[in-house]
């Protein structure tokens, strides 16, 4: 008989993936959501000399998909597991050498990057696990450039809340209610796009996820 799935823990590893499990889940999320992120990416539509820095970006399996988008990027990859940024250092090894790739750790709050550093932001699948998201998003908005560009991705509420571990621990989001948390936190969207498309699921099914691309301007005022 097959052991009962904790899903507690599940959740736990999705949010923070940690020690050999974690690396596990990670090149699970890289298939589940590998469509979804190179998606983000080409929405950036990075410019040649762009500084991109992509939140949560788990073992860095895309930092080489953000390199490819045009001569001299730099590409900058935070997460909150120590796990994550170890593995995703020893994966870009050639970037990183190179000096064209950097991972460092943070709490997910707090970012060790002077104001205005990056031409392009993006973070895919994060937001659930944002106990502050206006403290974040204060934290985007004051690290992007005045003409930058921002993009947020998530997976919607109806769709997350059909799996079994986001019961614990995540906090999910309308594509309305994610426009708005971006408005009010000093924002000017520029495109909401939502897409119906097929991934894998943990149990290795093929699934429909509706899946929510907001992209974004800092105000010029704020």
């Amino acid at each position: 008989m097959d052991e009962p799935i904790d899903y507690k823990a599940v959740a736990a590893q999705l949010a923070k993936p940690t020690g050999d499990t974690g690396i596990g889940v990670a090149e699970r999320m890289n298939i589940s959501n590998g469509d979804m992120t190179r998606h983000a990416i080409d929405l950036l539509n990075c410019a040649n000399g762009d500084r991109v820095l992509e939140i949560g970006p788990g073992n860095g399996r895309f930092a080489g998909y953000v390199l490819s988008k045009g001569s001299d990027i730099h590409y900058t990859g935070v997460d909150i597991s120590e796990t994550m940024v170890e593995t995703a250092r020893k994966i870009n090894k050639q970037h990183v050498d190179a000096g064209q790739a950097i991972f460092e750790w943070t709490d997910g709050s707090h970012f060790p990057f002077a104001d205005h550093t990056f031409d392009r932001i993006f973070t895919v699948n994060t937001l659930y696990f944002w106990q502050n998201p206006t403290t974040q998003l204060a934290a985007i908005r004051r690290m992007l450039k005045p003409n930058g560009v921002f993009c947020l991705a998530i997976a919607s509420r109806e769709f997350m809340e059909q799996l079994p571990f986001t019961a614990y621990g995540f906090i999910l989001y309308t594509p309305e209610e994610a426009a708005a948390l971006l408005r009010n936190s000093g924002f000017l969207l520029t495109d909401t796009v939502s897409r119906n498309h097929p991934t894998v699921s943990a149990a290795k099914r093929e699934v429909i996820r509706e899946e929510i691309f907001i992209t974004a301007h800092r105000r010029h005022n704020s």
